[in-house]
């Protein structure tokens, strides 16, 4: 596992703070192209955590190609029993990326397939009571923080003040309690927001309450039409979803509707979408998965 001391910045172009869905947005038919376009950037540092050890040199092909190069201040995983990540400043923010499943791989296939309930440390989430989470996220969630952590709180200490967590499919559920967690271990010395693409259930009702109480309208995820991953593990296990849910409303990519509360009827949850945990791994195949999220295809094709 590579680590770099905290460095002067490279020139890069700044990215601004993502823009929260207001209130006045949620009760909207959709969001506008301006908001849409926000996640764009974001999407291609998702992509590039496919990419495995090229963000060192920013030589990841077209997402590395579409955003200017940031400092890359870590990176780590094994895209097996660990995904890809990196940690990176880019001027105005720190990016957390993480990537999604390598379906090439039991271990990483195993991250999702363990969706038993397991008890988090409140270490990392204290006063998290009732909480539980699906067991293989957290596990990757421990070994990702364990990097992560530190290198951001380094950071941090060395001035910056704006998080951004980002990352698809396995990669999102991990972001959700990366971004969850670097809160609580930033307190009011930065501000995390978390930015997720296709993103599973991660926990139970307490969870999702959790990661609103803790996050607000900081986090969101965007889920691509009827992209099935989102739906999993079914609700009827005892998953849900935290708030502020983004829905690419149609197929053609050119709708995006911003939705209140958890499990939204008004988003994804209309189309009363059926999958089921044995299929799970022909669904992250499933072309819907990929997007394009604000135009970007979330995948390690994109990798030069």
């Amino acid at each position: 596992m590579k680590l770099l001391a905290i460095a002067a910045l490279l020139p890069t172009l700044a990215l601004a703070a993502p823009a929260p869905v207001t209130l006045a947005e949620r009760s909207s038919v959709g969001l506008s192209p301006d908001v849409v376009n926000t996640w764009a950037p974001l999407a291609q540092y998702a992509t590039a955590a496919y990419c495995g050890g090229a963000v060192w040199s920013w030589s990841c092909g077209g997402p590395c190609d579409a955003v200017a190069q940031p400092a890359v201040l870590a990176q780590g995983g094994d895209a097996k029993a660990t995904p890809y990540f990196y940690v990176a400043n880019n001027g105005s923010h720190i990016i957390v990326s993480i990537s999604g499943t390598n379906t090439r791989s039991i271990q990483s296939l195993a991250d999702d397939l363990e969706f038993n309930f397991t008890t988090p440390s409140g270490s990392y989430f204290p006063g998290a009571d009732g909480v539980q989470v699906h067991h293989g996220f957290y596990n990757t969630f421990t070994r990702v923080a364990g990097t992560v952590g530190p290198v951001v709180q380094n950071a941090v200490n060395a001035g910056a003040t704006q998080v951004i967590v980002t990352g698809h499919s396995l990669g999102s559920a991990v972001g959700h309690l990366t971004a969850t967690y670097l809160q609580n271990l930033l307190g009011t010395s930065a501000t995390v927001y978390a930015r997720l693409f296709a993103s599973p259930r991660v926990g139970n009702q307490a969870w999702a309450d959790y990661v609103d109480a803790t996050l607000g309208d900081r986090a969101q995820h965007m889920i691509n039409y009827n992209d099935l991953v989102p739906t999993l593990p079914p609700r009827s296990f005892g998953f849900r979803q935290s708030s502020n849910e983004v829905w690419i409303a149609n197929a053609a990519g050119t709708s995006y509707v911003a939705c209140p509360g958890q499990e939204s009827t008004s988003c994804q949850d209309s189309m009363n979408l059926t999958a089921d945990i044995e299929s799970f791994v022909e669904y992250l195949d499933f072309g819907a998965h990929s997007g394009p999220y604000a135009g970007v295809k979330v995948t390690s094709a994109a990798c030069a």
